[in-house]
């Protein structure tokens, strides 16, 4: 069963944001409650019960609003919403986790929520736990005529190549090619134990067998069917997780 950390209140004017907030929150699996009231209520409803508040800033600005929402910051995780970019180092300075404008799109609300997630330990640990539970335990390869599904638990490595990925396996010669961004399959992989090593590399941490430092600063990674990668600089804190893993 999954578990909710996140009761939302919203204080929002303008209808049309309120509303696709709302639908956002409504489908996200980690907001158990949500209210929505009238934006002057602020002083009139008992905020113990919610531990994440939109509040969106309007003119003119009423210092006792100000007030309350820096104060209001201190115990609860707050953001911050308004008609006008100008608005936003406003609402970092009162103390607000994130700053969204009544023209965001879908996809930045949702980056706001994925914010508020990694801010609380025991959302973001529910959260990778769901990952892991739900991960695809294929990839789907689209080929002429035909459609290919891999065993993410056969890859053992992922190389770029443009707007492609190579997918390799134990056997050195067997090499699938995949229309797929690195960036996407990292964040896809990354919760059965895939990490970046390179730019353009990521490699299953239980298929390296060894590390070696290089007089660059960078380090030979060896996996457990001979394969040589390279780990760059840039990636150095893949090792604590390499370490970690072992």
């Amino acid at each position: 069963m999954f578990t909710a950390y996140f009761n939302a209140l919203t204080l929002i004017s303008d209808v049309n944001f309120n509303s696709l907030l709302t639908i956002q929150l409504s489908e996200n699996r980690h907001f158990n409650v949500h209210l929505s009231a009238n934006y002057d209520q602020l002083t009139k409803i008992d905020t113990s019960q919610f531990n994440v508040v939109f509040f969106q800033l309007i003119h003119p600005l009423e210092s006792t609003h100000l007030v309350q929402l820096i104060e209001l910051s201190k115990h609860k995780k707050l953001v911050i919403v308004a008609d006008d970019a100008h608005f936003a180092n406003l609402a970092f300075e009162i103390g607000a986790v994130d700053f969204l404008i009544t023209q965001s799109p879908s996809n930045r609300i949702q980056q706001c929520f994925e914010k508020l997630i990694h801010l609380c330990p025991l959302a973001s640990a529910v959260e990778h736990d769901y990952q892991v539970t739900n991960a695809r335990s294929h990839l789907i390869v689209k080929d002429i005529g035909k459609v290919r599904l891999i065993e993410v638990n056969d890859i053992i490595w992922i190389n770029g190549a443009g707007n492609y990925v190579e997918l390799h396996f134990w056997q050195h010669d067997k090499v699938v090619l995949h229309r797929e961004t690195m960036k996407k399959l990292e964040q896809q992989l990354a919760p059965i134990g895939f990490i970046r090593i390179h730019r353009s590399t990521l490699v299953k941490q239980n298929a390296i067998s060894e590390l070696a430092a290089t007089e660059s600063g960078d380090y030979k990674v060896t996996l457990k069917n001979g394969v040589l990668l390279n780990l760059s600089r840039r990636y150095k804190s893949s090792l604590a997780s390499i370490f970690n893993y072992a």
